[in-house]
């Protein structure tokens, strides 16, 4: 973690400097912590003739030498780095232990901050993976909480406008809540903490298991029947299958996140599959429960298809196509310009303080994301102390400084440079390697007489294998990656492979990489739910054509949606990836609806089975839809960017997805029909 102290004016002050030195003995104490350093606790270096001087890098006692300290510290690259260039800030490296754990990362947060206020220091800036973590985990939290009860309000308040009555809006909103309160009852039991994503799924689950409950009313509704065990097998009759194949195949859509071998998306993908065959579980099991004890009002419903809309839909067949076939020529163009690219702090709000930190590091202290390389010497016979591997590190470090460029770096090499310019009394500009072996060896000499307080974090004990480490700002991973690929190529052509292994790694790099293979990854478990979708699907209808009209439906929202990411340059990274798997596993289920309701007509003729499906299955779909939406519109409202995304993008495949389902299926299963009747 890096720690920003600030001060009007300079932090050259005696009195400043005794609190921040006092700070920096006492938060080494706290629980988890490793290690700390800073300019504070170094010492510079001279060799004079009468030998080794070693002093205070600052006189914190001494006002009267701060001035020189200043100017000796400004002058060389080994200490400058640690300071803003007005000299109004500085930093204190902490290394903590690695854990997971939110009570002992509040811990040390909290310790942080606590020391801070004991002397003084006013506000600091803790930029580091710890304290990003915990705001991130801290606004999801708020925002599902907060809206999520919002789109329960809401929800709530349409299903009454549309049914016309209490009981009937009660049961679909109690069997969605009661899925939701089951499965976190089911994770509790089974000890599963709640993480960033797992958030996600109380949102998910409400509006799926509310479109079951819907699909059942609404068939309770236009079920005429003269008792009531009659109504109850006649609704059965209608959605008990495409029901049951919608739970299936949406739960198959969130397995799928299974392939990924990240466990939060691992539980995600789990859990919300669980929680969706739950809620149908209690939807035709409390659900049918309540419906046999109940009588429902048999209002007309405003949503209502009215009954010649399929012939409006065969009239306007030609532009309806043309339509659709135009939106997806300029949505498709699109896609080709989704960017993997994740920024660390993207999704916070501007106004954060967590963010206003980051950004101050990157501005002003050489930046916020930690780098890494680590070397080893590939001859055996050498140590990283040897002169013709410093040689190279220092090519490694030269290129990182100047041409990555990376203001901070120290490695072996930046060590070696620091004892030339002891040796040479301290003068800032012998801060260099030596020219010669003989310079070299009475250089090293020093090594030992000398032990810098970071030297043991860059070279392992048998002096095999080195590191070097920096700091650079927020430039996405797209660019990163970019970079990482122009160093490599450098090393490939600069470097003697003969003395020295070198690979990049680090917290940076790693999170880089695992968002990149996420995003791929989520985007790969989604191609494969829809294949196996697709074949439940090619058994269930013992269709291929109607295979293919099942999947089209679903797949022109998404290619849609990922046009609109494309052309207005959202970035494409794990919060957004997840979108599409979640959109198709819900826009999925209306489709599967309509087609099975009409597939069932089989006596009608072609028009009347497609007026019908919309007066039965169309007039579900849309409550559903305009239900879900709404509840999603109100993540709009959100400033944490994952909240205000998956707002955006599910509402506007909903969107899509009814458009499709109201247009484009009627007219592939009118075509299918004509032509299988030609066929007989």
């Amino acid at each position: 973690m890096h720690i920003i102290l600030q001060k009007e004016g300079s932090v050259f002050d005696t009195s400043f400097l005794r609190r921040a030195s006092d700070f920096e003995v006492e938060i080494e104490k706290i629980d988890d912590v490793v290690q700390v350093f800073s300019p504070l606790s170094l010492q510079h270096a001279i060799k004079s003739p009468t030998g080794l001087v070693v002093f205070p890098l600052i006189h914190i006692d001494d006002p009267s030498k701060l001035q020189k300290d200043s100017i000796r510290i400004f002058g060389n690259p080994f200490y400058r780095a640690a300071f803003s260039e007005k000299a109004d800030a500085m930093s204190i490296y902490l290394r903590h232990e690695h854990f997971n754990d939110p009570v002992r990362s509040e811990a040390i947060l909290n310790g942080l901050e606590e020391k801070a206020k004991k002397y003084q220091l006013g506000q600091i800036r803790l930029v580091g993976k710890l304290s990003a973590a915990g705001v991130f985990i801290r606004y999801m939290q708020e925002d599902f909480g907060k809206f999520l009860l919002g789109s329960l309000l809401l929800s709530f308040g349409l299903l009454f406008l549309i049914f016309r009555s209490i009981k009937s809006a009660v049961l679909p909103f109690l069997i969605s809540l009661l899925s939701i309160v089951w499965l976190f009852g089911l994770m509790a039991f089974l000890g599963i903490k709640i993480n960033l994503l797992s958030t996600l799924i109380p949102p998910i689950l409400f509006f799926v298991s509310m479109s079951d409950a819907v699909h059942l009313m609404n068939a309770l509704k236009k079920t005429n029947a003269a008792n009531k065990r009659d109504e109850l097998l006649g609704a059965l009759r209608i959605v008990w299958t495409p029901t049951l194949l919608t739970s299936i195949t949406t739960a198959i859509g969130f397995l799928s996140l299974l392939w990924i071998s990240t466990e939060p998306v691992q539980l995600l993908g789990l859990f919300a599959a669980i929680g969706i065959l739950m809620a149908f579980l209690i939807t035709f099991t409390l659900g049918l429960l309540v419906a046999s004890i109940s009588k429902f009002s048999a209002a007309k419903n405003p949503l209502e298809i009215p009954p010649s809309f399929s012939g409006v839909l065969s009239k306007k067949r030609r532009p309806i196509v043309l339509a659709t076939v135009l939106i997806l020529c300029l949505g498709i163009p699109g896609v080709f310009q989704l960017k993997v690219n994740s920024f660390l702090l993207d999704d916070l709000p501007k106004d954060s303080q967590i963010r206003k930190d980051f950004e101050y590091a990157d501005a002003f202290l050489g930046g916020s994301k930690p780098y890494e390389i680590r070397v080893e010497v590939a001859d055996t016979t050498l140590n990283i102390w040897d002169q013709v591997v410093i040689n190279e590190i220092a090519k490694i470090e030269s290129y990182l400084l100047n041409d990555y460029p990376i203001a901070k770096v120290q490695s072996p090499a930046t060590f070696v440079k620091f004892f030339t310019m002891v040796n040479n009394g301290g003068l800032n500009q012998h801060f260099r390697t030596p020219d010669n072996q003989t310079e070299y060896r009475r250089t090293m000499r020093l090594k030992n007489r000398i032990d810098p307080k970071r030297m043991d974090n860059l070279v392992t004990e048998d002096s095999k294998v080195g590191r070097l480490i920096g700091f650079f700002p927020e430039l996405g991973s797209y660019e990163t990656a970019r970079r990482n690929e122009k160093l490599l190529k450098f090393l490939e052509e600069n470097i003697d492979h003969s003395l020295i292994k070198y690979q990049i790694t680090g917290t940076t790099y790693l999170i880089d990489k695992s968002h990149e293979l996420l995003s791929k990854n989520i985007l790969q478990g989604l191609l494969t739910a829809i294949g196996v979708i697709g074949i439940i699907l090619g058994l269930y209808f013992k269709s291929w054509k109607l295979l293919v009209i099942s999947l089209i439906p679903n797949i022109i929202p998404l290619l849609m949606v990922a046009g609109l990411i494309g052309w207005f340059g959202v970035s494409l990274k794990m919060t957004t990836s997840i979108i599409f798997a979640i959109a198709f596993g819900i826009a999925v289920d209306d489709t599967i609806h309509m087609m099975s309701y009409y597939l069932q007509n089989k006596h009608q003729t072609t028009n009347d089975r497609i007026d019908s499906t919309f007066k039965h299955a169309g007039s579900a779909m849309l409550i559903t839809t305009i239900t879900m939406c709404a509840g999603f519109c109100l993540f709009l409202f959100s400033s944490f960017g994952a909240t205000f995304y998956l707002g955006l993008f599910i509402t506007l495949s909903l969107f899509f997805a009814v458009l499709v389902d109201l247009t484009i299926l009627p007219l592939l299963l009118l075509s299918y029909s004509k032509n299988a009747e030609k066929g007989r």
